[in-house]
């Protein structure tokens, strides 16, 4: 059986040519359209992948953006029509996404990275990004867009022109017009090679900065001259972008003593000789109302952890529950929150303090609050003592970091 896959097909020339030629090619496709309707041509442009998908029978899915814009409205597009994709590969059970960037595309991204003097993952534009449950393929990056033009006209494939790409509003579409354009096939080859050689270099640099810090760790590094590029590459996969260089410089100076920092989208603190990145969430609390409900708990996680349920395990992570617990709250710890152990009464705030827990890790350390409002659990602790026992069906809530 074929691969099954969804192809991301805007109307143009090069999207309209990648969907011709993966159907040529066998794929068993599902089409993603996005319109904006931000242009007199958008709902013209639906209309001609619509008409191809019906032609050959090809499941499509339209999605048209009912928000608005609150920023920059590339930033913005990019946005809704990836949740749009992977909301068809979740749906679909795909896991490739076809799109039809192409070599001005690369070209383009590249002199937009250089001229605003960005870090990247790559230059350019990779031919496949691995996401958590879905691989990106780009196979039109040899392919010029004039040559995909032309194969759609050979062909007889319809297509539409965008418009707002014909103008110099945005800073992509100046470099397109303005250098991209005017180059000839043998200059854009010839870039594309330069960048390719660049990306071996930088891949190689990169692998060199990882090997350190897993052999030296982070906070090591910070020091060094290239520190603030280490902790670009031990941050970047947390926060899903890359800062600026002189933003890293700052970062590496603060780092380089205890301290907590705000970057938006998450938290990282400077703890002993570690940087902790935490995501930020809102607090949950979960209520089970008798024992059966707490039964089919198997996993959660909440921050850097993972709380794990199993019928075996050490001591320490065991609670015997009662009828009487009922309804159990499991809920964020409090620095007032008071336990009472075999060996006398425990505060959480002297727990975390004696076991050495980062302020970030606190955020995510949940406790077991019976009916009565007693904590009766805390993970790494253990239960109050009116809880303990070594019975092997006792119920063990475990922790992993």
């Amino acid at each position: 059986m074929s691969e099954k896959i969804v192809v991301a097909c805007s109307g143009g020339p090069d999207s309209m040519a990648l969907l011709d030629r993966m159907r040529k090619e066998g794929f068993q496709i599902v089409v993603a359209h996005v319109n904006y309707q931000k242009r007199k041509s958008a709902n013209r442009d639906e209309e001609i992948v619509k008409a191809y998908c019906a032609r050959y029978q090809i499941p499509c899915f339209v999605h048209v953006p009912t928000s608005q814009p609150t920023k920059n409205f590339q930033a913005w597009a990019r946005e809704e029509r990836y949740a749009f994709f992977e909301s068809i590969l979740k749906q679909e059970h795909i896991h490739a996404l076809y799109v039809a960037h192409h070599l001005d595309d690369l070209l383009e991204t590249y002199l937009f990275q250089v001229q605003r003097n960005m870090l990247c993952d790559t230059y350019g534009l990779a031919d496949r990004v691995e996401r958590k449950t879905y691989t990106i393929f780009r196979p039109l990056l040899g392919f010029e867009k004039k040559e995909l033009e032309a194969y759609c006209i050979r062909h007889a494939i319809a297509y539409g022109i965008d418009e707002s790409n014909l103008s110099d509003h945005y800073t992509r579409n100046k470099i397109r017009h303005h250098q991209i354009e005017r180059m000839s096939s043998n200059e854009k080859r010839a870039l594309k090679k330069e960048i390719d050689q660049k990306n071996k270099n930088w891949k190689a640099w990169q692998r060199k900065l990882r090997d350190q810090i897993e052999q030296n760790g982070i906070v090591s590094m910070l020091s060094k001259e290239d520190g603030w590029l280490a902790l670009d590459l031990y941050l970047s996969p947390w926060l899903h972008r890359h800062l600026s260089k002189a933003h890293l410089r700052s970062l590496s100076q603060q780092f380089m003593h205890p301290c907590v920092i705000d970057l938006e989208s998450h938290e990282v603190e400077r703890w002993n000789d570690r940087l902790i990145v935490r995501k930020k969430s809102e607090p949950v609390c979960i209520v089970w109302n008798d024992l059966a409900a707490f039964k089919k708990f198997e996993s959660l996680e909440l921050g850097n952890f993972r709380y794990l349920a199993h019928n075996k395990g050490a001591t320490i992570e065991g609670v015997d529950l009662k009828s009487q617990d009922f309804p159990l709250r499991f809920r964020p710890g409090k620095t007032k929150d008071r336990i009472e152990m075999r060996f006398g009464t425990k505060t959480l705030q002297r727990f975390w303090i004696d076991h050495k827990i980062s302020r970030l890790l606190r955020k995510d350390w949940y406790v077991l609050e019976n009916a009565s409002g007693r904590v009766i659990f805390v993970p790494g602790l253990g239960c109050d003592v009116s809880h303990f026992s070594i019975q092997p069906n006792t119920f063990m809530l475990q922790l992993r970091i």
